[in-house]
């Protein structure tokens, strides 16, 4: 079964969204940072195993060179640690960057599409949606118009081949006007 893209960026932007604090506790030179560094890349690099992504060997890695790292013996042990925290999270989050601009291309993509789609629909008058209705259950119904209708089946395959199913179902929930229809 095909990963759920809305799953994957929302989980990413989650990450992305803890940099912010991880930078003040470098900043403010909290002996805390480092381990929260740690902690967030171990974390990441979880989210990404869990959603099947062989991204997580990036942050495993770079939790490998945080934790081996072994200072000089001149100059300030703890600030050549920060130094190496800091260019370990800025490498982290352009990796953890470059991973969410590819899944959000897809998603926007498609989104793009499905708005082509709705479109279509709107102009064929062929749904009206009745607020006693399962909203999913009539969802699924326009997209399985749209699949088996002749003309609209190209952009479909189009949108299938960004997203999976529900995905779709996902998207279509957010950008359908009702009234439109």
């Amino acid at each position: 079964m095909r990963k759920s893209i809305t799953k994957i960026t929302s989980n990413i932007k989650k990450q992305l969204s803890e940099i912010h604090n991880l930078v003040n506790q470098l900043e403010k030179k909290s002996s805390q940072s480092i381990r929260s560094i740690n902690d967030w890349l171990l974390n990441t690099e979880k989210m990404l195993q869990e959603l099947n992504l062989p991204e997580s060997s990036k942050f495993s890695v770079k939790r490998g060179e945080l934790t081996a790292f072994i200072p000089s013996t001149n100059g300030n042990k703890k600030k050549e640690y920060a130094h190496l925290a800091a260019t370990i999270l800025t490498q982290a989050q352009q990796d953890l960057w470059e991973t969410f601009s590819a899944y959000s291309t897809k998603l926007e993509n498609a989104s793009t599409l499905i708005n082509q789609l709705l479109g279509v629909i709107y102009q064929t008058k062929e749904f009206k949606y009745d607020t006693n209705e399962n909203f999913t259950i009539f969802l699924n119904e326009v997209w399985s118009f749209c699949s088996n209708h002749e003309q609209l089946k190209g952009i479909t395959a189009q949108i299938l081949s960004l997203i999976n199913r529900s995905d779709v179902i996902i998207i279509m929930a957010e950008k359908i006007d009702l009234e439109n229809l």
